[in-house]
């Protein structure tokens, strides 16, 4: 009874380490890079370790002589050639924690479509080869963006279909459930094509305005919003040069720099139809906010009416998924109007704070941290400049 208990323990004994053994041998035949090499590397050196144990064996079964001089001789011999065989295994194995960091380690790459040769083709004019290479990428990832929106540019712009082109995108967005990045993108390209070769206004600001109803509360939607406020001139859309650059209204005057003298800031009747403007434009476009930006620097500049300055401002700010760099700039400019015009140094300081407890962690918290420590002398220049004759404080 004793024996078969012995036997059945040293059973499951060497079938747990053989399990592993197996584990370990096949994880490794699928992680190399030759399997047929590394499997001839195993079957050697399983045979030299039961040559070395079998020979050992008999020596210490003769005894005297030959065990004490030949048996370190063999286990060195079969060492060294061991040591040859995994030589280069265990280089790499050390090596291995090194290389991963410039080269990624063996993690499987994500498969990605390849449009390269389609963009190559298209580029020497060779279309239809050019949307068989892009077609054939889409066989294998049907839901790619970009491949789309490739078949889409190949067929307005290189072979002048553009209702084939409008169809592909159109389907492709009924077909498949886009993120806000994405989607925007597509319908803000045919908003494009529209005006661009099609000729529709009416329909581009349709486009936009979808933006708004399939992705709503997220920065796209927002996008959406400013860009619908600068597409209020048919004319100008349809004429302009840059068909990516928008105007609020074409009867406006382009928006002036904030430190960039203004014209006519001495003539009153001029500055107040150009507020009045602003101001019906953003009845109209209430989150327009290169609009409100412009009408809060009128009050500043020209009417020196800093707190409704400030309070535009503070509109501006106070708009849902605003960018972190527009979030920086108006506070950046608020604090301007304290420093340059009421000298309210506090009042610039508590804004800039403001900023830093609400994106203590935001790329320009450290710059707005630097600005705090010169704010006094911001101030005193300021004044000291406009206390000059014929200077109108600005930089």
């Amino acid at each position: 009874m004793e024996l078969l208990i012995r036997w059945i323990i040293s059973l499951v004994t060497w079938s747990f380490f053989g399990w592993l053994a197996w584990k370990a041998l096949s994880r490794s035949l699928e992680r190399s890079e030759d399997p047929v090499k590394l499997c001839v590397k195993w079957v050697g050196t399983l045979a030299l370790v039961v040559t070395w144990a079998w020979t050992l064996k008999s020596l210490i079964q003769a005894g005297g002589y030959a065990l004490g001089f030949l048996g370190p001789l063999i286990t060195a011999a079969i060492g060294i050639i061991i040591g040859i065989i995994w030589a280069p295994s265990w280089g790499a194995m050390l090596a291995r924690p090194l290389t991963h960091m410039f080269d990624g380690g063996d993690e499987p790459v994500d498969p990605e479509p390849f449009y390269a040769v389609a963009m190559a083709k298209r580029k020497r004019g060779q279309y239809d080869l050019a949307m068989m290479e892009i077609r054939k990428q889409l066989r294998t990832f049907p839901a790619d963006m970009q491949g789309h929106v490739m078949l889409a540019e190949i067929l307005v712009e290189d072979l002048s279909n553009a209702e084939g082109a409008f169809e592909l995108l159109d389907q492709y967005l009924q077909n498949h459930e886009l993120g806000a990045v994405q989607g925007a993108f597509v319908m803000n390209r045919l908003a494009e094509w529209e005006i661009r070769y099609r000729r529709n206004p009416e329909k581009a600001r349709d486009w936009v305005r979808r933006i708004q109803e399939h992705y709503p509360d997220t920065e796209q939607a927002e996008r959406a919003t400013q860009k619908l406020a600068h597409m209020t001139d048919d004319a100008y859309l349809m004429y302009r040069k840059d068909p990516k650059n928008y105007l609020v209204q074409r009867h406006l005057s382009a928006p002036k720099h904030p430190n960039s003298p203004m014209e006519s800031a001495g003539d009153d009747q001029a500055t107040d139809r150009r507020r009045q403007a602003l101001m019906e434009h953003l009845q109209e476009h209430p989150g327009d906010t290169s609009a409100r930006e412009e009408l809060a620097w009128l009050y500043a500049d020209a009417l020196g009416l800093w707190e409704k300055a400030i309070e535009e401002l503070r509109v501006c700010s106070a708009m849902e998924h605003q960018p972190a760099a527009r979030l920086a700039k108006w506070h950046h400019q608020m604090a301007d109007i304290h420093c340059r015009y009421t000298g309210d140094v506090q009042e610039a300081k508590n804004i800039l704070e403001s900023y830093i407890q609400a994106y203590p962690d935001c790329v320009h918290t450290p710059t707005i941290s630097m600005r705090i420590k010169r704010l006094k002398l911001e101030s005193r220049a300021a004044l000291n400049r406009l206390s000059q004759p014929g200077d109108d404080g600005r930089t």
